[in-house]
Protein backbone atom coordinates (compact mmCIF):
# COMPACT_ATOMS: atom_id res chain seq x y z
CA UNK A 1 0.00 0.00 0.00
CA UNK A 2 3.22 2.33 0.88
CA UNK A 3 4.80 1.51 -2.46
CA UNK A 4 1.55 2.20 -4.22
CA UNK A 5 0.99 5.41 -2.65
CA UNK A 6 4.31 6.22 -3.26
CA UNK A 7 4.53 5.35 -6.54
CA UNK A 8 1.09 7.42 -7.08
CA UNK A 9 2.82 10.72 -5.50
CA UNK A 10 5.45 10.08 -7.93
CA UNK A 11 3.02 9.53 -11.19
CA UNK A 12 1.64 13.01 -9.74
CA UNK A 13 5.21 14.64 -9.52
CA UNK A 14 5.56 13.47 -13.28
CA UNK A 15 2.63 14.86 -14.16
CA UNK A 16 3.46 18.36 -12.60
CA UNK A 17 6.52 18.42 -14.36
CA UNK A 18 5.17 17.61 -17.80
CA UNK A 19 3.15 20.77 -16.86
CA UNK A 20 6.05 22.91 -16.53
CA UNK A 21 7.49 21.85 -19.56
CA UNK A 22 4.57 22.59 -21.46
CA UNK A 23 4.38 26.03 -19.79
CA UNK A 24 8.09 26.93 -20.87
CA UNK A 25 8.50 25.28 -24.29
CA UNK A 26 6.83 25.40 -27.57
CA UNK A 27 9.18 22.94 -29.17
CA UNK A 28 6.76 20.01 -30.09
CA UNK A 29 9.43 17.73 -30.55
CA UNK A 30 11.10 18.46 -26.96
CA UNK A 31 7.58 17.85 -25.70
CA UNK A 32 7.03 14.57 -26.83
CA UNK A 33 10.48 12.95 -26.58
CA UNK A 34 10.25 14.17 -22.73
CA UNK A 35 6.94 13.01 -22.40
CA UNK A 36 8.34 9.19 -23.65
CA UNK A 37 11.01 9.63 -20.78
CA UNK A 38 8.26 11.14 -18.40
CA UNK A 39 6.23 8.34 -18.74
CA UNK A 40 8.70 5.52 -19.61
CA UNK A 41 10.22 6.44 -15.89
CA UNK A 42 6.69 6.55 -14.07
CA UNK A 43 5.75 3.19 -15.68
CA UNK A 44 9.32 1.91 -14.58
CA UNK A 45 10.39 0.78 -18.48
CA UNK A 46 13.29 1.61 -20.55
CA UNK A 47 10.61 1.39 -23.80
CA UNK A 48 8.50 4.12 -24.53
CA UNK A 49 7.62 5.89 -28.25
CA UNK A 50 4.89 8.28 -29.76
CA UNK A 51 3.55 7.29 -32.70
CA UNK A 52 1.73 10.07 -35.45
CA UNK A 53 -0.41 8.71 -37.94
CA UNK A 54 0.18 9.92 -41.48
CA UNK A 55 -3.52 9.91 -43.07
CA UNK A 56 -1.81 9.97 -46.89
CA UNK A 57 -0.33 6.62 -46.64
CA UNK A 58 -2.39 4.83 -43.89
CA UNK A 59 1.11 4.61 -41.19
CA UNK A 60 2.22 5.74 -38.17
CA UNK A 61 6.02 7.44 -37.86
CA UNK A 62 7.14 6.66 -34.60
CA UNK A 63 7.62 10.35 -34.03
CA UNK A 64 9.25 10.64 -30.02
CA UNK A 65 10.59 7.69 -28.13
CA UNK A 66 13.66 6.20 -25.59
CA UNK A 67 15.43 3.23 -25.61
CA UNK A 68 15.16 2.39 -28.85
CA UNK A 69 17.82 2.14 -31.52
CA UNK A 70 19.16 5.19 -33.84
CA UNK A 71 17.38 4.14 -36.72
CA UNK A 72 14.01 3.82 -35.10
CA UNK A 73 12.76 7.43 -33.94
CA UNK A 74 12.04 9.35 -36.71
CA UNK A 75 12.77 6.99 -39.65
CA UNK A 76 10.33 3.74 -38.77
CA UNK A 77 6.75 3.51 -40.16
CA UNK A 78 4.30 0.93 -38.76
CA UNK A 79 1.45 0.31 -41.14
CA UNK A 80 -1.81 0.40 -39.30
CA UNK A 81 -3.89 -2.47 -41.23
CA UNK A 82 -6.85 -4.16 -39.36
CA UNK A 83 -4.15 -6.41 -38.02
CA UNK A 84 -2.43 -3.85 -35.87
CA UNK A 85 -2.64 -3.23 -32.10
CA UNK A 86 -2.48 0.77 -32.81
CA UNK A 87 -5.39 0.59 -35.07
CA UNK A 88 -7.33 -1.41 -32.82
CA UNK A 89 -7.06 1.24 -29.73
CA UNK A 90 -7.61 3.91 -32.02
CA UNK A 91 -11.12 2.31 -33.04
CA UNK A 92 -12.00 1.63 -29.66
CA UNK A 93 -11.04 5.15 -28.37
CA UNK A 94 -9.41 3.76 -25.06
CA UNK A 95 -5.61 1.86 -24.39
CA UNK A 96 -5.37 -1.77 -25.48
CA UNK A 97 -2.78 -3.61 -23.31
CA UNK A 98 -0.48 -7.00 -24.70
CA UNK A 99 0.54 -8.94 -21.79
CA UNK A 100 2.46 -10.85 -23.90
CA UNK A 101 3.18 -10.43 -27.58
CA UNK A 102 4.24 -14.11 -28.35
CA UNK A 103 0.79 -15.20 -26.94
CA UNK A 104 -1.48 -12.62 -28.70
CA UNK A 105 -3.68 -14.01 -31.45
CA UNK A 106 -5.51 -11.03 -31.81
CA UNK A 107 -2.39 -8.57 -33.79
CA UNK A 108 0.52 -8.40 -35.58
CA UNK A 109 3.45 -6.76 -33.94
CA UNK A 110 6.53 -5.10 -35.87
CA UNK A 111 9.93 -6.96 -36.35
CA UNK A 112 11.98 -3.92 -34.94
CA UNK A 113 9.97 -4.21 -31.91
CA UNK A 114 10.62 -8.17 -31.31
CA UNK A 115 14.37 -7.47 -32.00
CA UNK A 116 14.30 -4.95 -29.29
CA UNK A 117 12.96 -7.87 -27.14
CA UNK A 118 9.53 -6.70 -26.52
CA UNK A 119 7.22 -8.80 -24.83
CA UNK A 120 4.24 -6.68 -23.74
CA UNK A 121 2.63 -3.33 -24.84
CA UNK A 122 0.34 -1.04 -23.88
CA UNK A 123 -1.27 1.29 -26.62
CA UNK A 124 -3.08 4.64 -25.38
CA UNK A 125 -4.72 6.88 -28.28
CA UNK A 126 -3.80 10.34 -29.18
CA UNK A 127 -7.08 12.83 -29.57
CA UNK A 128 -6.65 16.47 -30.50
CA UNK A 129 -9.85 18.32 -29.42
CA UNK A 130 -12.68 17.44 -31.71
CA UNK A 131 -12.28 13.89 -31.70
CA UNK A 132 -9.34 13.38 -34.79
CA UNK A 133 -6.77 11.08 -33.33
CA UNK A 134 -3.09 12.30 -33.90
CA UNK A 135 -1.40 9.18 -33.07
CA UNK A 136 -0.73 6.82 -30.44
CA UNK A 137 1.52 6.68 -26.88
CA UNK A 138 3.10 3.18 -25.88
CA UNK A 139 4.55 1.85 -23.36
CA UNK A 140 7.37 -1.34 -24.01
CA UNK A 141 8.68 -3.76 -21.65
CA UNK A 142 10.79 -6.90 -22.15
CA UNK A 143 9.20 -9.35 -19.93
CA UNK A 144 5.57 -10.23 -20.11
CA UNK A 145 3.59 -7.98 -17.90
CA UNK A 146 -0.14 -7.21 -16.81
CA UNK A 147 -0.10 -3.62 -17.18
CA UNK A 148 -3.04 -2.75 -13.92
CA UNK A 149 -6.19 -0.24 -13.89
CA UNK A 150 -3.56 2.22 -12.46
CA UNK A 151 -0.96 2.15 -15.42
CA UNK A 152 -3.89 2.74 -17.77
CA UNK A 153 -5.45 4.73 -16.02
CA UNK A 154 -1.89 7.08 -15.82
CA UNK A 155 -1.33 6.75 -19.52
CA UNK A 156 -5.03 7.95 -20.08
CA UNK A 157 -4.50 10.87 -18.69
CA UNK A 158 -1.17 11.53 -19.89
CA UNK A 159 -2.59 11.16 -23.74
CA UNK A 160 -5.68 13.81 -22.62
CA UNK A 161 -3.33 16.28 -21.38
CA UNK A 162 -1.13 15.76 -24.44
CA UNK A 163 -3.89 16.17 -27.09
CA UNK A 164 -4.63 19.87 -26.35
CA UNK A 165 -0.89 20.61 -25.71
CA UNK A 166 -0.59 19.40 -29.45
CA UNK A 167 -3.41 20.99 -30.99
CA UNK A 168 -1.76 23.91 -29.72
CA UNK A 169 1.72 23.63 -30.81
CA UNK A 170 0.07 22.21 -34.08
CA UNK A 171 -1.75 25.33 -34.56
CA UNK A 172 1.16 27.61 -33.33
CA UNK A 173 3.30 26.05 -36.17
CA UNK A 174 0.94 26.62 -38.60
CA UNK A 175 0.37 30.63 -37.60
CA UNK A 176 3.97 30.93 -37.78
CA UNK A 177 4.13 29.12 -41.42
CA UNK A 178 1.32 30.97 -42.04
CA UNK A 179 3.17 34.61 -40.50
CA UNK A 180 6.43 33.53 -42.41
CA UNK A 181 4.24 32.99 -45.75
CA UNK A 182 2.04 36.53 -44.85
CA UNK A 183 5.64 38.21 -44.19
CA UNK A 184 7.47 36.94 -47.51
CA UNK A 185 5.09 38.05 -49.53
CA UNK A 186 3.99 41.26 -48.59
CA UNK A 187 8.01 42.01 -48.41
CA UNK A 188 8.43 40.88 -52.19
CA UNK A 189 5.03 42.00 -53.17
CA UNK A 190 6.58 45.62 -54.18
CA UNK A 191 3.98 45.77 -56.84
CA UNK A 192 1.03 45.59 -54.18
CA UNK A 193 0.28 48.53 -51.68
CA UNK A 194 -0.86 46.90 -48.64
CA UNK A 195 -2.09 49.38 -45.74
CA UNK A 196 -3.50 48.46 -42.50
CA UNK A 197 -5.33 51.34 -40.77
CA UNK A 198 -7.85 51.43 -37.63
CA UNK A 199 -11.42 52.23 -37.03
CA UNK A 200 -10.89 55.87 -37.63
CA UNK A 201 -8.37 54.65 -40.93
CA UNK A 202 -5.40 55.74 -39.50
CA UNK A 203 -2.46 53.79 -40.98
CA UNK A 204 -1.26 50.93 -38.22
CA UNK A 205 0.36 49.29 -40.82
CA UNK A 206 2.41 50.25 -43.48
CA UNK A 207 4.55 47.66 -45.74
CA UNK A 208 7.05 47.68 -48.47
CA UNK A 209 4.91 47.64 -50.99
CA UNK A 210 2.96 50.78 -49.79
CA UNK A 211 6.88 52.35 -48.95
CA UNK A 212 7.80 51.29 -53.03
CA UNK A 213 5.15 52.61 -54.54
CA UNK A 214 4.41 55.86 -52.48
CA UNK A 215 7.74 56.87 -51.27
CA UNK A 216 7.23 57.39 -47.62
CA UNK A 217 8.38 55.24 -45.05
CA UNK A 218 6.64 53.42 -42.47
CA UNK A 219 7.73 56.16 -39.45
CA UNK A 220 6.65 58.53 -41.71
CA UNK A 221 3.40 56.83 -42.31
CA UNK A 222 1.95 55.59 -38.85
CA UNK A 223 -0.78 57.52 -37.33
CA UNK A 224 -1.48 59.27 -40.23
CA UNK A 225 -5.35 59.43 -42.39
CA UNK A 226 -5.08 56.94 -45.29
CA UNK A 227 -7.22 60.24 -46.78
CA UNK A 228 -3.73 61.57 -47.09
CA UNK A 229 -2.55 59.42 -50.08
CA UNK A 230 -5.59 60.28 -52.23
CA UNK A 231 -5.51 63.14 -54.37
CA UNK A 232 -6.31 66.59 -53.77
CA UNK A 233 -9.68 66.36 -55.57
CA UNK A 234 -10.47 63.06 -53.75
CA UNK A 235 -10.17 64.74 -50.94
CA UNK A 236 -12.17 67.31 -51.72
CA UNK A 237 -14.92 65.20 -52.79
CA UNK A 238 -15.03 63.24 -49.57
CA UNK A 239 -13.90 60.00 -51.37
CA UNK A 240 -11.74 58.61 -48.67
CA UNK A 241 -15.11 58.68 -46.41
CA UNK A 242 -17.34 57.52 -48.62
CA UNK A 243 -14.67 54.28 -49.34
CA UNK A 244 -14.68 53.35 -45.76
CA UNK A 245 -18.45 54.15 -45.32
CA UNK A 246 -19.11 51.43 -48.05
CA UNK A 247 -16.19 48.95 -45.99
CA UNK A 248 -18.08 49.21 -42.99
CA UNK A 249 -21.20 48.47 -44.83
CA UNK A 250 -21.06 45.86 -47.36
CA UNK A 251 -17.46 44.28 -45.71
CA UNK A 252 -15.44 45.75 -48.95
CA UNK A 253 -15.36 48.57 -50.92
CA UNK A 254 -13.39 49.14 -54.23
CA UNK A 255 -10.42 50.85 -54.64
CA UNK A 256 -10.12 51.86 -58.01
CA UNK A 257 -8.69 55.06 -58.24
CA UNK A 258 -5.35 57.59 -59.19
CA UNK A 259 -3.43 58.65 -56.13
CA UNK A 260 -0.92 60.56 -54.99
CA UNK A 261 3.02 59.76 -53.61
CA UNK A 262 5.62 61.35 -51.84
CA UNK A 263 7.12 62.73 -55.00
CA UNK A 264 4.19 64.63 -56.31
CA UNK A 265 3.71 61.71 -58.79
CA UNK A 266 0.25 60.16 -59.48
CA UNK A 267 -0.08 56.34 -59.22
CA UNK A 268 -3.04 54.23 -60.13
CA UNK A 269 -3.95 51.34 -58.00
CA UNK A 270 -6.62 47.82 -58.80
CA UNK A 271 -7.55 47.13 -55.40
CA UNK A 272 -10.37 47.42 -52.50
CA UNK A 273 -10.48 48.35 -48.82
CA UNK A 274 -11.59 45.04 -46.55
CA UNK A 275 -13.25 45.53 -43.38
CA UNK A 276 -11.19 43.23 -40.62
CA UNK A 277 -13.02 41.63 -37.67
CA UNK A 278 -11.64 39.90 -34.88
CA UNK A 279 -12.52 36.33 -33.86
CA UNK A 280 -16.13 37.47 -32.14
CA UNK A 281 -16.82 39.64 -35.55
CA UNK A 282 -15.90 42.88 -33.88
CA UNK A 283 -14.87 45.22 -36.47
CA UNK A 284 -10.77 46.32 -35.72
CA UNK A 285 -10.13 47.77 -38.50
CA UNK A 286 -9.25 47.96 -42.53
CA UNK A 287 -6.88 46.40 -44.86
CA UNK A 288 -6.39 48.48 -47.95
CA UNK A 289 -4.70 46.00 -50.80
CA UNK A 290 -4.05 47.34 -54.18
CA UNK A 291 -1.68 46.52 -57.01
CA UNK A 292 0.04 49.66 -59.02
CA UNK A 293 -1.06 49.45 -62.88
CA UNK A 294 -0.13 52.60 -63.51
CA UNK A 295 2.10 51.92 -66.34
CA UNK A 296 -0.99 49.85 -67.77
CA UNK A 297 -3.40 52.36 -66.66
CA UNK A 298 -1.28 55.20 -68.88
CA UNK A 299 -0.99 52.64 -71.74
CA UNK A 300 -4.55 52.52 -71.84
CA UNK A 301 -4.74 56.14 -72.00
CA UNK A 302 -2.49 56.61 -74.57
CA UNK A 303 -3.78 53.44 -76.62
CA UNK A 304 -7.53 55.60 -76.19
CA UNK A 305 -5.48 58.68 -77.06
CA UNK A 306 -4.06 57.11 -80.57
CA UNK A 307 -7.50 55.62 -81.49
CA UNK A 308 -9.33 59.19 -80.73
CA UNK A 309 -6.43 60.96 -82.69
CA UNK A 310 -6.70 58.57 -85.80
CA UNK A 311 -10.19 58.35 -85.91
CA UNK A 312 -10.23 62.41 -85.87
CA UNK A 313 -7.49 62.28 -88.38
CA UNK A 314 -9.00 60.06 -90.83
CA UNK A 315 -11.96 61.91 -90.43
CA UNK A 316 -10.15 65.47 -91.27
CA UNK A 317 -8.24 64.10 -94.08
CA UNK A 318 -11.35 62.62 -95.78
CA UNK A 319 -12.58 66.53 -95.69
CA UNK A 320 -9.88 68.03 -96.58
CA UNK A 321 -9.75 65.76 -99.48
CA UNK A 322 -13.86 66.70 -100.30
CA UNK A 323 -12.87 70.28 -99.70
CA UNK A 324 -10.17 70.28 -102.18
CA UNK A 325 -12.38 68.00 -104.47
CA UNK A 326 -14.93 70.82 -104.54
CA UNK A 327 -12.53 73.99 -105.04
CA UNK A 328 -10.91 72.13 -107.86
CA UNK A 329 -11.15 73.98 -110.90
CA UNK A 330 -13.04 71.58 -113.38
CA UNK A 331 -13.12 74.02 -116.31
CA UNK A 332 -9.66 72.57 -118.13
CA UNK A 333 -9.26 69.08 -119.32
CA UNK A 334 -9.71 65.87 -117.00
CA UNK A 335 -5.73 65.25 -117.55
CA UNK A 336 -5.28 68.54 -115.91
CA UNK A 337 -7.58 68.10 -112.74
CA UNK A 338 -6.41 65.04 -112.03
CA UNK A 339 -2.81 66.09 -111.76
CA UNK A 340 -3.79 68.99 -109.83
CA UNK A 341 -5.91 67.28 -107.50
CA UNK A 342 -2.62 64.35 -107.40
CA UNK A 343 -0.57 67.03 -106.41
CA UNK A 344 -2.67 68.14 -103.75
CA UNK A 345 -3.69 64.70 -101.90
CA UNK A 346 -0.02 63.75 -102.17
CA UNK A 347 0.98 66.92 -100.46
CA UNK A 348 -1.35 66.19 -98.09
CA UNK A 349 0.00 62.77 -97.75
CA UNK A 350 3.28 63.51 -96.80
CA UNK A 351 1.85 65.50 -93.60
CA UNK A 352 -0.04 62.88 -92.23
CA UNK A 353 3.17 60.15 -92.47
CA UNK A 354 5.15 63.06 -90.34
CA UNK A 355 2.40 63.60 -87.96
CA UNK A 356 1.44 59.77 -87.47
CA UNK A 357 4.81 59.36 -86.16
CA UNK A 358 3.34 59.41 -82.41
CA UNK A 359 0.37 61.20 -81.01
CA UNK A 360 0.65 65.40 -81.09
CA UNK A 361 3.70 64.38 -83.13
CA UNK A 362 5.37 67.90 -84.35
CA UNK A 363 6.48 68.87 -87.93
CA UNK A 364 9.98 70.27 -88.41
CA UNK A 365 8.87 73.87 -90.85
CA UNK A 366 12.22 73.03 -92.26
CA UNK A 367 11.49 69.51 -93.24
CA UNK A 368 7.83 70.63 -94.76
CA UNK A 369 8.92 73.65 -96.81
CA UNK A 370 12.12 71.46 -98.09
CA UNK A 371 9.69 68.22 -99.21
CA UNK A 372 7.72 70.54 -100.95
CA UNK A 373 9.37 72.54 -102.84
CA UNK A 374 12.79 70.90 -103.63
CA UNK A 375 11.89 67.97 -105.53
CA UNK A 376 10.32 70.18 -108.26
CA UNK A 377 12.46 72.87 -108.41
CA UNK A 378 15.40 71.57 -111.72
CA UNK A 379 18.20 72.23 -109.38
CA UNK A 380 19.44 75.04 -111.85
CA UNK A 381 17.56 78.02 -109.66
CA UNK A 382 18.49 79.74 -106.77
CA UNK A 383 16.28 78.30 -103.72
CA UNK A 384 17.20 79.82 -99.82
CA UNK A 385 15.59 78.44 -96.92
CA UNK A 386 15.76 79.87 -93.86
CA UNK A 387 14.52 80.27 -90.02
CA UNK A 388 14.92 79.21 -86.66
CA UNK A 389 13.91 75.61 -85.66
CA UNK A 390 9.95 75.22 -85.20
CA UNK A 391 7.80 72.52 -84.84
CA UNK A 392 4.31 72.82 -86.14
CA UNK A 393 1.19 71.05 -84.61
CA UNK A 394 -1.50 69.28 -86.48
CA UNK A 395 -3.66 71.74 -87.86
CA UNK A 396 -1.46 74.77 -88.82
CA UNK A 397 1.30 71.84 -90.25
CA UNK A 398 -1.75 71.05 -92.49
CA UNK A 399 -2.68 74.35 -93.61
CA UNK A 400 0.92 75.46 -94.39
CA UNK A 401 1.42 71.93 -96.21
CA UNK A 402 -0.84 72.82 -98.76
CA UNK A 403 0.19 76.63 -99.00
CA UNK A 404 3.43 75.64 -99.95
CA UNK A 405 2.63 73.00 -102.43
CA UNK A 406 0.43 75.57 -103.54
CA UNK A 407 2.80 78.35 -103.95
CA UNK A 408 5.35 75.71 -105.37
CA UNK A 409 2.91 74.79 -107.95
CA UNK A 410 2.41 78.23 -109.47
CA UNK A 411 6.36 79.23 -109.35
CA UNK A 412 6.98 76.24 -111.45
CA UNK A 413 3.65 77.08 -114.43
CA UNK A 414 3.89 81.00 -114.27
CA UNK A 415 6.70 82.19 -111.51
CA UNK A 416 10.39 81.65 -110.79
CA UNK A 417 10.38 78.02 -111.37
CA UNK A 418 9.77 78.66 -114.57
CA UNK A 419 12.35 81.10 -115.61
CA UNK A 420 16.11 80.01 -115.56
CA UNK A 421 17.09 83.50 -113.97
CA UNK A 422 14.14 82.79 -111.14
CA UNK A 423 14.93 82.49 -107.61
CA UNK A 424 12.77 81.68 -104.35
CA UNK A 425 13.70 82.53 -100.84
CA UNK A 426 11.44 81.15 -98.16
CA UNK A 427 12.02 82.73 -94.49
CA UNK A 428 10.80 82.90 -91.36
CA UNK A 429 11.29 83.92 -87.58
CA UNK A 430 9.35 83.96 -84.24
CA UNK A 431 7.80 87.24 -83.11
CA UNK A 432 6.05 87.90 -79.24
CA UNK A 433 2.48 89.20 -80.03
CA UNK A 434 -0.46 89.17 -77.49
CA UNK A 435 2.38 87.38 -74.75
CA UNK A 436 2.33 84.42 -77.72
CA UNK A 437 4.35 83.72 -80.11
CA UNK A 438 3.66 83.98 -83.28
CA UNK A 439 5.39 82.80 -86.67
CA UNK A 440 6.10 84.63 -89.45
CA UNK A 441 7.36 83.53 -92.66
CA UNK A 442 7.54 85.35 -96.04
CA UNK A 443 8.16 83.68 -99.39
CA UNK A 444 9.97 85.87 -102.37
CA UNK A 445 10.49 85.10 -105.94
CA UNK A 446 12.45 87.25 -107.78
CA UNK A 447 14.48 87.31 -111.02
CA UNK A 448 11.40 87.48 -113.52
CA UNK A 449 10.47 89.78 -115.92
CA UNK A 450 6.30 89.82 -115.47
CA UNK A 451 4.30 91.01 -118.51
CA UNK A 452 0.97 92.34 -118.70
CA UNK A 453 -1.64 89.26 -118.61
CA UNK A 454 -5.55 89.28 -118.40
CA UNK A 455 -6.17 89.16 -114.44
CA UNK A 456 -6.90 85.62 -113.51
CA UNK A 457 -10.02 84.38 -111.00
CA UNK A 458 -8.95 83.50 -107.42
CA UNK A 459 -7.84 80.15 -106.88
CA UNK A 460 -7.39 77.43 -104.63
CA UNK A 461 -3.96 78.52 -103.05
CA UNK A 462 -5.18 82.43 -102.72
CA UNK A 463 -7.86 81.02 -101.17
CA UNK A 464 -5.93 78.56 -98.69
CA UNK A 465 -3.88 81.87 -97.94
CA UNK A 466 -5.76 84.49 -97.33
CA UNK A 467 -8.81 83.42 -96.38
CA UNK A 468 -8.05 79.95 -94.55
CA UNK A 469 -5.30 81.04 -92.76
CA UNK A 470 -7.13 83.84 -90.94
CA UNK A 471 -9.94 81.46 -90.21
CA UNK A 472 -7.98 77.85 -89.44
CA UNK A 473 -5.12 79.65 -87.51
CA UNK A 474 -6.37 83.15 -86.04
CA UNK A 475 -3.63 84.47 -87.96
CA UNK A 476 -3.23 86.81 -91.61
CA UNK A 477 -2.15 85.70 -95.44
CA UNK A 478 -1.34 88.14 -98.10
CA UNK A 479 -0.20 87.51 -101.54
CA UNK A 480 0.72 90.40 -103.53
CA UNK A 481 2.41 90.19 -108.00
CA UNK A 482 5.31 92.60 -107.50
CA UNK A 483 7.78 93.57 -110.73
CA UNK A 484 9.72 91.61 -109.69
CA UNK A 485 8.09 88.75 -108.56
CA UNK A 486 5.27 87.05 -106.20
CA UNK A 487 5.49 87.83 -102.43
CA UNK A 488 3.57 86.11 -99.84
CA UNK A 489 3.38 86.53 -96.14
CA UNK A 490 1.32 84.01 -93.64
CA UNK A 491 1.33 85.17 -90.10
CA UNK A 492 0.38 83.21 -87.01
CA UNK A 493 0.18 82.10 -83.11
CA UNK A 494 2.46 79.02 -82.56
CA UNK A 495 0.09 77.31 -79.89
CA UNK A 496 -0.80 73.76 -79.35
CA UNK A 497 -3.95 72.49 -81.40
CA UNK A 498 -5.44 68.96 -82.65
CA UNK A 499 -5.59 68.22 -86.03
CA UNK A 500 -9.15 69.54 -87.16
CA UNK A 501 -8.66 71.51 -90.57
CA UNK A 502 -12.58 72.93 -90.08
CA UNK A 503 -14.72 72.83 -93.13
CA UNK A 504 -17.66 74.28 -91.84
CA UNK A 505 -16.05 77.97 -93.80
CA UNK A 506 -18.51 80.36 -94.60
CA UNK A 507 -20.50 79.13 -98.00
CA UNK A 508 -19.70 82.55 -100.13
CA UNK A 509 -15.77 81.08 -99.36
CA UNK A 510 -16.01 78.13 -101.35
CA UNK A 511 -15.36 78.86 -105.05
CA UNK A 512 -14.37 76.48 -107.47
CA UNK A 513 -11.59 78.12 -109.20
CA UNK A 514 -8.03 77.95 -109.61
CA UNK A 515 -5.29 80.07 -109.46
Amino acid sequence: MTATREALIRRQQILANFGELVLRSNDLQEILQEGCRLVAEALGTDLAKILEIDRGDGTALVRAGVGWHDDVVGKVRLPLTEHSSESYAIAEGRPVVTQDIAEEMRFEFPSFMKEHGVAAIVNAPIFLPGGLAFGLLQVDERTPRAFDEEDVEFLRTYCMVLGPVIDRLQTAARLGESDERFRLIVEHALDHAIILSDLDDRITGWFPGAAAIFGWDEEEMLGQPVASIFTPEDQASDAPRWEIERAREAGAAPNVRWHLAKDGRRVFLDGQTILLRDATGQAIGFLKIAQDITERKRAEERQSMLQAELQHRVRNVLAMIASIVDRADISGTAEALRDTLSGRIASLARTQVLLTRGVNAGVSLAELIRDELLPLSSGKHTITIEGPPVSLAAKPAEVLTLAIHELTTNALKYGALNNRDGSIAVTWQLQGADEQEWLSLEWRESGLVLQPEVPRREGFGTQLITRRVPYELKGSGEIKLLAEGLWCSIRFPLKPGDSVLQTNIPQRDRTNSER
